[in-house]
């Protein structure tokens, strides 16, 4: 059976076989959904992504995995795809080459899905195509200011302004993106989800198109380990994403502040991609933004920004850790979240999107309001004073999680998804 993968990034497998040793692979559902799949001799399985680095197609194959890195421009991925462009014609050329039983796109927040669903559809494959939700774009982008004060959303620094990189210019992407994603559910027949969120945008989109249910499978290394009360740092807060303004890191500064002088050992460590280092010219305006709030506030020596990490790295955080924060102004199913719950870390997440499909309140971890950074406050205060209730929730998280995010169920879960969408006997 042959099964074609559209993705927006690597795996691990594939840098191996580029011999990219030090490369960055996004999507840790991809790397567990994808291990568990090709130990099934009977799957070939062709791995599609999206690469901006590239000019022309590039392809290997491994054993019964099969890759094409598609080059494309940033542009193309997110404003707009023409039918004459190298990554339409590489993309139409694989489906025609490989005629795959099942083509899964994973992820509707890139204009390319929308154009290859129309190259599926004149292909006659569009009865074998599934869509996978990650995030919602077109509901994001009416998140994106985050209760972000005005001006800070109009500033842009000089690097900003040359790059059209700015707050605005990436929200007015995100809503052109969301048009598109809005035109691309409609086109599918099939829509994997996870979360009663996704569930409820998709079907007020696109009524006519079929709901799965599957949930994901995370990186393998979050399955081994469990955090230890005793051996993590007492007042330390993990904190796995930073970049733009919905993932809400402003309010973590304005909660710690309200905090800082009952615990001054508190100790914020932020992963993921640092946009700290920087000033009016050559910074970032949300980094900028940031900065000053944390200068403001006095804790310049509370917060530690490590940039890109890995996921041993990840996990070695969170476990010397005594909180893991989920602050996102909006989320699908948090992944790094899940990580959390699987290794038993404490976790308290804003209330937004699909968090309390994850994590119910107040029995497996603290959720609080998105704006109510006071409440935020007062639960890593719960946190640090330290009671049985959150080593209690921290342990019912971690057995939620290893229900919800089990390699065996969901693989078993996708390959009923892809038979119902075949056929009987697609799947030997």
């Amino acid at each position: 059976m042959k099964i074609l993968w559209m993705c927006n990034g690597s795996l691990p497998a594939i840098a191996e076989m580029q011999n990219k040793t030090t490369a960055v692979c996004l999507g840790g559902w991809l790397e567990g959904l994808s291990k568990n799949l090709l130990r099934n001799p009977d799957i070939q399985l062709i791995y599609c992504y999206s690469d901006y680095e590239i000019s022309c197609v590039q392809t290997g194959a491994r054993d019964n995995l099969k890759y094409y890195a598609i080059p494309m421009t940033r542009k193309e991925a997110n404003e707009s795809m023409p039918n004459t462009s190298v990554a339409y014609k590489t993309f139409s050329d694989i489906l025609r080459e490989s005629q795959p039983d099942i083509i899964h796109f994973f992820g509707t927040e890139f204009v390319y899905t929308d154009a290859f669903l129309d190259i599926c559809i004149d292909c006659g494959f569009g009865d074998k195509v599934v869509v996978s939700i990650q995030g919602l774009v077109s509901k994001y982008f009416l998140h994106f200011d985050a209760d972000l004060p005005a001006h800070v959303i109009w500033s842009k620094t000089l690097n900003e302004l040359k790059g059209h990189a700015s707050l605005r210019n990436i929200k007015k992407s995100f809503r052109q993106r969301g048009n598109h994603e809005c035109v691309a559910l409609k086109k599918a027949k099939h829509i994997i989800g996870r979360t009663s969120w996704d569930r409820a945008v998709t079907e007020l989109i696109a009524p006519e198109t079929q709901y799965h249910f599957c949930n994901e499978t995370l990186r393998d290394e979050f399955y081994t380990g469990q955090w230890n009360p005793n051996a993590c740092n007492r007042y330390q807060i993990a904190i796995s994403q930073s970049s733009y303004p919905i993932k809400g890191l402003h309010k973590v500064v304005e909660a710690v502040a309200m905090i800082a002088d009952i615990f001054p050992q508190i100790q914020v460590v932020v992963g993921g991609t640092d946009v700290f280092h920087g000033n009016c010219i050559r910074g970032n305006t949300y980094g900028n933004y940031v900065r000053k709030l944390i200068r403001k506030y006095g804790l310049d020596d509370h917060f530690k920004f490590v940039g890109m990490i890995n996921a041993s790295e990840m996990k070695k955080l969170m476990l010397e850790s005594n909180v893991f924060v989920c602050p996102s102004a909006i989320e699908n199913s948090p992944n790094s979240l899940g990580e959390a719950m699987l290794l038993g870390v404490p976790c308290i997440a804003s209330d937004v999107g699909g968090v309390q499909d994850m994590m119910t309140r107040d029995i497996e971890g603290y959720v609080y309001p998105f704006n109510e950074t006071y409440k935020l406050a007062y639960y890593l205060k719960k946190v640090f004073e330290g009671n049985e209730q959150i080593l209690d929730m921290a342990q019912a998280g971690r057995r939620k999680a290893l229900i919800t995010h089990d390699p065996e169920t969901n693989n078993q879960r996708l390959m009923e998804i892809y038979q119902e969408i075949g056929g009987e006997g697609v799947i030997e």
